[in-house]
């Protein structure tokens, strides 16, 4: 066993290439039986084995007939024994060795060799290959030390495991005083093992979640809490003997700072992609979500006469339809326009992290939390509008959670006693088929029906094509005034291939062609070159090559491009960039001024589309 530490100072330990065996009743007489012991013929006087056991300083001798057979075995106890009692030790060997023998096989378990014997009160037992042949012995010190030798194994193997494991762990025993503190438990607390291990727990952490288990012999389990600006998810739970009595405790901490960051950047996406959605006006009324479309426009006043009650609303359409605008229309015709707007991502929230992001936590709950508690959406929202979005993706679990809520307005924080009220008004969007979801028993029909009290269908934007226009020109709008560009007009042949198109994904995908179109344009009158140039023409084009814009112009027909219109995009933009990139030799202020786009919108394509540097 070899010990040593990687490049982050945890200490590994190695025995070969083989994982150890965790199991000791596994150990076989093979891995703890000696070779060291005599063989001798039956007709050897006792004076003469003597001298060979001394010499060669055998324990023992292995008595053998002339057909080479085990007969019996001797011990030098057994030798002085005999001498002692007057035998002559010019008699053969085998006149004072033990005839009976019991024997055993070198893949017998230890455990089992070792009851054969206590059971029989013997020292010593032959061990045999498959054949027959004596190939060692065992002795009790053999078995002592076999056992002995896999405990210490087992230990250094467990002691790497729990020193490499990804999760901090702390352990301590009944009095509070710590028994083990690994590598992980190092960084999250800040505490050398040296520093802490055989001394109380309390005297650093006086309210740690191990002195309650330990006081309670209650378990925890996903325990969310921030720890000196690190979140992580703690369980804890007492150490039980086999006898039933209480050792200690132990505690595992797993650091989600990670998912907590991942979160936060989603977040922060998502308010910018609405902020951004928000922003889009037309410049005749002010609605935020557009249509001239009749079937829509019907929707949109029907969103709008439910705005003013406080029913529960289920949004569904197709990604990139609108569904969110559509939930502002709502809030924005309600009486709580006046209170918040929570947006929440069910798809994005870890279960983990589900109640206390939703119902918050209270003051102490957690160590290293913050010391006010932590208010959750819900209660953040009181008086105002939650909307649920992606509501489809929410666990069958946390959808249970949900319901409770919903159904008896109210909750109570983690960690708290005292029923919080909710006087919240809940907008649900999905993009998924609940009814069908609910037969396949992934949606809870019980859930489904307290959201779909009113259910508004947004139709996709290939069945509302006289929006095109409108959208467009809206989006350029936005669009040229976040990119610093400028244009004065757009060829009517780009409106039509707009509207010929079948838009698989919506208003979000005509949003994301212009985008690249308003990035890579050369000119400042977006035409069919400057589809071309964004790499999009061709893809638009695919389901209109007989109509007679197509005929204009004057192209042969492609091969189908394979994979969708977001990828063409996304791959076109990179092999523009990465042009520009190596025509200005890398320089960035060149690069940005030949594309006709700011600085920080390069620097935002180069990170975002994965442009590495050569």
């Amino acid at each position: 066993m070899t010990e040593r530490r990687n490049s982050e100072g945890k200490c590994i330990y190695e025995r070969g290439n083989t994982m150890t065996d965790m199991c000791i009743t596994k150990l076989s007489v093979a891995e703890a039986m000696s070779h060291e012991f005599g063989t001798v013929s039956e007709d050897i006087p006792v004076h003469i084995v003597i001298d060979l056991m001394l010499q060669n300083h055998w324990g023992e001798v292995l008595v053998f007939d002339e057909n080479n057979s085990l007969i019996g075995l001797v011990t030098k106890e057994r030798l002085v024994r005999s001498i002692t009692d007057g035998t002559s030790d010019n008699l053969p060997i085998k006149s004072v060795c033990c005839n009976k023998v019991i024997t055993t096989d070198k893949e017998e378990e230890l455990v089992e060799a070792r009851d054969v014997m206590r059971r029989h009160r013997i020292g010593r037992l032959p061990v045999l290959n498959h054949t027959g042949e004596v190939i060692g012995i065992l002795t009790a010190r053999d078995v002592c030390n076999g056992f002995s030798g896999k405990l210490e194994m087992l230990g250094e193997h467990m002691y790497s495991v729990m020193e490499n494991i990804a999760e901090a762990i702390q352990v301590v025993n009944c009095n509070g005083i710590v028994t083990f503190w690994n590598y992980q438990a190092e960084k999250l607390f800040g505490i050398k093992a040296s520093e802490i291990t055989g001394r109380k727990l309390a005297d650093f952490f006086s309210e740690d979640l191990l002195l309650k288990v330990i006081t309670t012999l209650d378990s925890y389990q996903n325990v969310l809490c921030e720890l000196n600006g690190i979140y992580v998810v703690r369980n804890a739970v007492p150490v039980i003997s086999i006898d039933g009595k209480t050792i200690g405790a132990v505690c595992t901490s797993l650091n989600v700072n990670c998912y907590k960051n991942l979160l936060e950047q989603l977040d922060r996406a998502n308010a910018k992609v609405r902020n951004l959605e928000r922003f889009i006006k037309d410049e005749k009324q002010d609605e935020s979500f557009y249509t001239i479309n009749f079937n829509t426009r019907q929707i949109l006043a029907q969103a709008q006469k439910v705005g003013r009650t406080d029913a529960t609303v289920l949004i569904q359409g197709e990604s990139g339809t609108g569904k969110e605008l559509m939930a502002h229309v709502i809030y924005q015709s309600s009486k709580r326009v006046k209170k918040p707007f929570i947006a929440i991502n069910c798809s994005a929230i870890p279960e983990t992290l589900f109640e206390s992001e939703m119902f918050g936590y209270e003051p102490g709950t957690f160590t290293g939390a913050q010391k006010s508690g932590k208010k959750g959406k819900f209660e953040v929202a009181n008086g105002g509008t939650i909307f649920l979005d992606e509501i489809g993706e929410l666990p069958l679990e946390m959808q249970a959670k949900l319901l409770r809520v919903l159904q008896q307005r109210m909750f109570y924080r983690v960690g708290g006693t005292t029923p919080i009220t909710s006087d919240v008004r809940v907008v649900a969007a999905t993009n998924q088929n609940l009814c069908k979801m609910v037969k396949e028993g992934k949606f809870r029909r019980d859930l489904y029906y307290r959201l779909s009290v009113v259910v508004l269908e947004i139709p996709p934007l290939r069945e509302r094509k006289d929006d095109i226009p409108g959208l467009i020109k809206r989006f350029l709008k936005q669009l040229a005034l976040e990119y610093d560009r400028s244009f004065y007009g757009i060829d009517p042949k780009v409106s039509e291939i707009f509207s010929a198109y079948s838009w698989p994904g919506n208003v979000r995908q005509l949003n994301n062609i212009l985008e690249s179109v308003v990035i890579l344009a050369e000119d400042k009158h977006i035409s069919t070159r400057s589809l071309e140039e964004a790499g999009v023409l061709d893809v638009l084009l695919q389901e209109n090559r007989s109509s007679s814009v197509i005929n204009q112009q004057n192209k042969p027909v492609m091969e189908k491009p394979r994979g969708n219109l977001d990828d063409m995009v996304i791959q076109h933009e990179k092999e523009v960039i990465s042009k520009a990139l190596a025509k200005c030799h890398n320089n960035k202020a060149k690069t940005a001024k030949m594309l006709g786009i700011p600085r920080s919108t390069l620097y935002y394509k180069l990170k975002s589309l994965g442009i590495m540097l050569s």
